[in-house]
């Protein structure tokens, strides 16, 4: 082992710290000649002391960070490193190639009288009264299905000829993602499966047993609460709402180091989906910082939710404590993106509505439109998993007997529709963390509510609490044993499904 770790770590932090600043001024549309020497430097100079210490070894990250000691920190540095230098994959080029195609579509979809983009579509389809316009709304998003599916057929898909094969691959040679998440979080990767069915066949008795609905009907049929609270969210107050309820929390963004780049402006590209990163790791006894960048342009609930999601990953960056080694998220993606549902699944809430947004509807129109999102990510992970385990399969097949089966969705395998969801090309594997997030979000903030009690209203120690007991531990600790910690038993779905049953119960 290296006489001076902490020289190395003070290395690590600094590669990473100017990796993440180039990342920044791209996303911000910024010039990047200086961030570009200063990454290579710094990369170039933990390249040269990394090449004097032992190999150490290669741990699993969901159980032997635990042990934190200086050989699994060493690893983990080394393991950075070897990704950054390592050249990209055919997988990496093609989904590369075929991300920046979706992209350029998702920001510019024609409506005819607008060009809009995919997030904003959407939007739309939850406010069109017209199911004739619904329609065409919902068509104008071909173009964006068309770059992951082409014509759908086996020969003219990307996805299907080029990428889908590579990934099932990688997949069948193990470890595959789902097996990945299952072991960090301590379930057995062949409960995923029935966990999300399960799920998902709550959704059905609860709401779709008699359901049949036109899938350009779907968004609005859910979103009675968007159009019943629009006028209360105008996109000028988005942030100020969910910064207001934050600081509530004890985790004011004006007072952490968090930044907002999240509307729609000229001088900046697109973003397609909303996102938080790293600004800088902090160091020296200062916290990481974060940025959370989005494309908003309309304002409304969607938009606060995805924001208040958003500003949950950018609260976690800046509550990590740890030695420089273990900055970084978590092992499991699914804690990640349960971390962010913590705060955001109370916006579904009508008393927190009542409350914040001066507006409310009933608890069965508030449930039924959060949770009719996660019941159709639930469903864009089976479609993975599903043509993961059978690459062969027409994927507008496979999402039309999904969508029909637990949704009431009415099929329409000629349509490519699964296909406008950017996170199948841009990470295959990465819906099943969509689909886990609330299920472990719901768990958590159940055991979080037996100690804290309700914050709807606010809880200025809610930040200081859950900082210490999930957020603070980075990749350090294992997602396993920080849910076996707050919770102690392995996560289980039972919350979620009873916060579905609680909006049907309502009706």
């Amino acid at each position: 082992m290296p006489a001076d770790i902490a020289t190395l770590e003070e290395a690590y932090q600094k590669a990473r710290t100017s990796a993440d600043r180039l990342a920044i001024a791209v996303a911000r549309g910024r010039s990047t000649e200086i961030a570009e020497r200063e990454a290579d430097t710094a990369r170039a100079t933990l390249r040269t002391l990394i090449g004097a210490a032992p190999p150490g070894k290669s741990p699993d990250p969901s159980t032997d960070a635990d042990t934190g000691d200086d050989a699994a920190a060493l690893a983990a540095i080394r393991r950075w490193l070897d990704d950054a230098d390592r050249p990209d994959d055919d997988l990496t080029a093609i989904s590369t190639t075929l991300t920046d195609a979706y992209a350029a579509a998702a920001a510019t979809v024609d409506t005819g009288d607008a060009t809009l983009t995919r997030l904003a579509v959407l939007e739309r389809l939850r406010i069109e009264p017209d199911p004739a316009h619904r329609r065409h709304l919902f068509e104008a998003l071909a173009p964006v299905w068309r770059t992951i599916d082409g014509d759908g057929s086996e020969a003219g898909s990307p996805y299907r000829r080029d990428l889908l094969p590579l990934s099932a691959r990688r997949w069948a040679a193990g470890p595959s993602p789902v097996d990945r998440n299952a072991r960090a979080l301590g379930i057995d990767p062949d409960a995923i499966e029935p966990i999300l069915q399960a799920v998902l066949g709550t959704w059905r008795e609860a709401y779709g047993r008699h359901a049949r609905i036109e899938p350009w009907d779907w968004w609005y049929a859910s979103g009675e609460a968007d159009r019943a609270l629009a006028g209360a969210i105008p996109i000028e107050r988005l942030t100020q709402i969910s910064d207001a309820y934050h600081a509530s929390l004890g985790a004011d963004p004006g007072e952490l180091p968090i930044h907002f780049d999240v509307l729609t402006r000229a001088d900046r590209p697109q973003v397609p989906v909303a996102y938080t990163d790293f600004g800088d790791r902090g160091g020296a006894g200062t916290r990481p910082s974060a940025w959370v960048f989005a494309s908003y342009s309309a304002g409304g609930l969607g938009e606060l939710t995805e924001l208040v999601h958003e500003t949950g990953h950018a609260i976690h960056l800046a509550a990590i404590d740890t030695r420089p080694a273990y900055v970084d998220w978590p092992d499991s993606d699914a804690l990640t993106e349960a971390i962010a549902e913590l705060a955001a699944l109370d916006t579904a809430e009508p008393a927190w509505q009542e409350h914040w947004l001066g507006a409310s509807v009933p608890e069965k129109v508030a449930l039924r439109g959060r949770y009719a999102e996660v019941v159709l990510d639930i469903c864009w992970a089976l479609l993975e998993l599903r043509l993961h385990a059978d690459p062969s399969a027409r994927p507008n097949d496979v999402w039309a007997d999904l969508t029909s089966e637990y949704l009431g969705i009415i099929p329409h395998p000629e349509l490519s529709w699964w296909a406008m969801r950017g996170q199948l090309i841009q990470e295959p594997g990465y819906m099943l963390n969509y689909a886990l997030g609330p299920i472990l979000a719901a768990d958590m903030r159940a055991g979080i509510r037996t100690v804290r009690g309700n914050w709807t209203y606010g809880d200025l120690g809610w930040y200081g609490w859950v900082s210490e007991h999930i957020l603070r531990f980075g990749t350090e600790r294992s997602a396993a044993r920080v849910l076996a910690d707050l919770l102690g038993r392995p996560p289980s779905a039972n919350p979620l499904i009873h916060e579905i049953l609680r909006g049907a119960d309502a009706v």
